[in-house]
């Protein structure tokens, strides 16, 4: 496990030095473009193009966030008591 964690690690790290190192080079920012976008062209991109992987990308997120809440509720004897009663004492 320790060596899975490790890898994954170095694996990060290289991930942010090559995405560093190819952001940065002088051949990405050389040329610069003719056209410029506007914004109708980037809701029809949004739209058409990429409505699929983004209602995708959606749902992902909302499972993720429901697995949170649910991973987070406090269902010990305790606390199910004290939201019964109101935060009262039982004595």
């Amino acid at each position: 496990m320790r060596l899975l964690s490790f890898l994954a690690r170095v694996g990060l790290a290289l991930f942010g030095v090559i995405l560093i190192a190819t952001i940065s080079a002088e051949e990405v920012w050389e040329n610069p473009s003719d056209e410029s976008i506007q914004t109708g062209d980037l809701a029809s991109s949004l739209f058409n193009e990429w409505a699929l992987p983004l209602l995708a990308l959606g749902f992902l997120m909302a499972m993720a966030m429901v697995g949170a809440a649910y991973l987070v509720r406090d269902e010990r004897l305790v606390n199910l008591k004290w939201e019964l009663n109101g935060g009262e004492k039982d004595d």
